[in-house]
């Protein structure tokens, strides 16, 4: 029976099952592609990033952001953003620090804690929403300017405050699935 498999095996034609083997990577290719393509964007991104700041948890936000992208973007670029100012925008995202990334991110963490302890000192409730996305413009290569309706409501601490429920549409600028800028 070993010498029966033996044969076997060495009769086996591999070329004759080379075109399923093709087509079943071709199959995982293109599901590679459609989970990459469907699965993140910037939508998501916008929408990580509420849940996050819903959340008021610092580290789940600083994930939704880019501090390299953020240090580099420019408020000029709202104005005429062009293939000039992308390549400038590039240049100076790959020429910042790792060390000045790091404190940037640790500032920004820090910060972020100090404000939600705000909140959270001044409203018993406090929640965005995204009521709808308004617009999602591809400014250039990985870079995407997104407009969405967001609400905010807040319910004092205060019986004497008043409470804020207000919606307005804000301007998230997403690189590479990550934020940023924002007008939030």
């Amino acid at each position: 029976m070993g010498e029966e498999f033996k044969e076997k095996a060495k009769s086996f034609d591999f070329k004759k099952y080379l075109p399923v083997i093709g087509i079943v990577v071709a199959i995982v290719v293109v599901i590679a592609i459609l989970v990459s393509i469907f699965g993140g964007g910037p939508k998501k991104a916008v929408k990580k990033y509420i849940k996050a700041m819903n959340k008021q948890d610092a580290a789940k936000i600083m994930k939704c952001i880019d501090p390299a992208g953020m240090s580099a973007w420019s408020y000029t670029y709202f104005d005429d953003f062009d293939e000039e100012d992308y390549e400038e925008f590039l240049s100076d995202y790959e020429d910042l620090d790792e060390d000045d990334i790091d404190d940037y991110m640790k500032e920004a963490e820090d910060s972020l804690d100090d404000m939600f302890d705000e909140i959270n000192d001044e409203y018993d409730s406090y929640k965005l929403k995204i009521e709808e996305f308004k617009d999602v413009e591809e400014i250039a290569k990985d870079l995407y300017e997104v407009k969405a309706k967001i609400s905010i409501k807040a319910e004092p601490v205060d019986d004497d405050d008043d409470e804020i429920d207000e919606s307005d549409v804000l301007t998230f600028i997403v690189y590479k699935n990550k934020i940023i800028y924002s007008t939030i």
